[in-house]
């Protein structure tokens, strides 16, 4: 019988041919090109407004914009015109492509606002290359590789999600709503609250409200409150050692015996069951709103 592959064995992984790359500046008004590359090219703009040229396009390029540019680009740079210009760069040449990349045809060229911790990792490239007198001529490691992979997987990803998914940005009327629904749960998770209250929040009326809520979430401007309270439950119940009935009384809910039962209803396990299972290692069930909804907990 033959033996499974090590979970660790690397499959489909980037390996790089070579990397190099620095810091540049320059004066105001200089500018770049028109070159044709021909290798791979992630650049950083760290200080100045810069436009990017590329087969006739033109890409605003402020501070932290990133660049990927790739091989037969025909590209120039000009400089902001009244400041200085800084930029890091790396270049690079793919031996072995990841098996989940697209085509790089389909790659983004430029992003003015990537995701903040794609700022990180470049820096953290340019120090490995500063550390590696030996590159180009030597190619880098398999955990140099890695870092690149996940920084350009990033910005690739990034960039498919933003033609595939919705946007966390929701609605002026139930982003305001959904801020004072923190509020109230995180100063007084007891008070009642009804429809009027939030459409007076909204300064939408009722229908209009309600219709955004369910376009937006799935669910009704009352219905969101009531889960985000169960939400705030499933948190206390995985990171504090409250009892149920001190959970329930913290979230509102006068019963604890009605909360349980709301709570079974919305994630198909008891509050005691959900316990049970974190302790054993069972993952939480999924929260039917979006993460990025959760309460404070304040210790």
């Amino acid at each position: 019988m033959d033996s499974l592959p090590s979970p660790q064995a690397p499959t489909g992984r980037l390996e790089l041919s070579y990397l190099y790359g620095g810091v540049v500046q320059y004066r105001a008004g200089e500018t770049l090109g028109p070159r044709v590359l021909g290798d791979y090219e992630l650049v950083l703009i760290i200080e100045g407004q810069a436009t990017y040229c590329v087969n006739r396009c033109e890409h605003p390029a402020p501070p932290d914009s990133v660049i990927l540019a790739r091989p037969g680009f025909n590209e120039a740079y000009r400089w902001d015109p009244v400041c200085q210009t800084r930029h890091a760069y790396f270049h690079f040449d793919i031996a072995r492509m990841p098996e989940d990349w697209p085509d790089p045809d389909a790659w983004p060229i430029a992003r003015t606002h990537p995701a903040p911790v794609i700022g990180g990792l470049f820096r953290h490239v340019i120090q490995l290359i500063y550390s590696h007198p030996t590159w180009p001529a030597v190619p880098p490691g398999p955990g140099e590789c890695r870092v690149v992979e996940t920084l350009i997987s990033l910005f690739i990803e990034e960039h498919m999600a933003d033609d595939t998914q919705c946007e966390f940005g929701r609605p002026d009327a139930v982003q305001r709503t959904l801020r004072w629904m923190r509020q109230v749960l995180d100063d007084d998770p007891r008070r009642p609250v009804r429809l009027e209250d939030l459409v007076r929040v909204a300064c939408v009326t009722d229908k209009h409200l309600c219709r955004l809520f369910r376009k937006t979430l799935g669910w009704s401007p009352m219905q969101t409150f009531n889960l985000m309270r169960l939400q705030l439950s499933l948190v206390l119940l995985a990171r504090t050692n409250l009892s149920i009935k001190q959970i329930a009384n913290r979230c509102g809910y006068d019963n604890q015996f009605y909360f349980s039962r709301c709570f079974t209803k919305a994630f198909s396990r008891s509050p005691r069951q959900v316990r049970q299972d974190l302790s054993r290692g069972v993952p939480p069930p999924s929260s039917p709103l979006p993460v990025d909804m959760t309460p404070r907990v304040y210790w």
